[in-house]
């Protein structure tokens, strides 16, 4: 029966992530707001909304583990549909049409994901106030992430109708709707976790929430290719990628007693160290601009994608 309940509102958080997507877009379209700032801090909350949810959700129903396992999970999975899709549209050769100006991010990452490894693995293991130093590192370099983004002013449309109330009424009574139903999968998942113990938190929490929570970004991430916008689809999926690290800084405070860096399990390591070696691949990739064929360009693509799934193969067949 939880699995049922988990088919059910795993549908309903990914088709209300979507529509929350698309109200925030509509709202950038139809206010007199600037669209930096919809754009730059509302519609990536939005999009986040699911990871930020099950995060807390997991950490307050007392399995920060599973907390862990859908914020790594979550951006796992993000790097292999971005190289998924690489290997779809292999002749539009995504990578070669990107900027270096996503290097900046590539490079936060990979040192937050060093930090978060060290941490995990206990070769540094000393908190202050009780939050782990990954989540100050994510936090301070973050700060200088958002520092560091061009400033420019765009014009904002002025649209004096109510239909742009109408908008921000649809997106809140969404946004309510999607907090509860990412509540209610967490809890499910964290029910799963009980019923099937041979699999760890992590294991569970990447899989059903981590790629549950992702889908309403690669829905995006696929439209954005469609149209041929190659440096807006990365952008969105790394850029998600940190925003979820953020979240995982964050709930640290919420986490009693000890850092939630402290909350691991066998998965926990593999999933960490995997996302460091696709994040270095994939900043391989965007700086690899004048590939001699197909198949050299899309090598790594390749690899990331045989390393996934064979991660979780293995973890089904143990």
């Amino acid at each position: 029966m939880n699995e049922i309940f988990f088919l059910v509102f795993a549908f309903l958080t990914v088709f209300l992530s979507i529509k929350l997507s698309y109200y925030a877009d509509v709202l950038s379209k139809t206010s007199n707001v600037s669209k930096a700032l919809i754009g730059g801090i509302v519609l990536a909350g939005v999009t986040s909304l699911p990871e930020f949810v099950t995060c807390f959700s997991a950490i307050f129903v007392g399995n920060p583990t599973l907390a862990m396992g859908d914020i790594l999970g979550s951006n796992l999975f993000n790097i292999f549909m971005i190289c998924f899709f690489d290997v779809i549209f292999i002749k539009k050769m995504i990578f070669s049409c990107t900027s270096k100006g996503h290097n900046l991010v590539f490079l936060i990452l990979i040192l937050n994901y060093i930090v978060i490894y060290f941490f995990v693995s206990k070769i540094i293991n000393f908190s202050l106030f009780n939050i782990g130093i990954p989540s100050l590192v994510i936090l301070i370099t973050y700060i200088y992430y958002l520092k560091s983004i061009p400033k420019f002013e765009d014009a904002s449309v002025n649209i004096n109708d109510s239909s742009n109330n109408h908008t921000a009424l649809k997106l809140i009574v969404t946004a309510v709707f999607m907090v509860m139903s990412s509540i209610v999968l967490t809890i499910i998942v964290n029910n799963l976790s009980r019923i099937y113990p041979s699999f760890s938190s992590s294991f569970l929490g990447a899989i059903f929430l981590g790629i549950t929570t992702s889908l309403p970004e690669v829905v995006t991430f696929y439209t954005l290719i469609n149209i041929k916008s190659y440096d807006l689809a990365l952008s969105n999926i790394i850029g998600s990628n940190f925003f979820n690290l953020l979240v995982l800084a964050i709930g640290d405070i919420f986490v009693s007693g000890y850092s939630i860096y402290n909350f691991s399990d066998k998965d926990t390591i593999p999933i960490i160290v995997l996302g460091l070696i696709f994040t270095i691949f994939c900043l391989v990739s965007n700086n690899r601009k004048n590939p001699k064929n197909l198949f050299s360009y899309s090598l790594f693509s390749f690899i990331i994608i045989f390393l996934y799934l064979g991660f979780w193969v293995i973890n089904f067949l143990g």
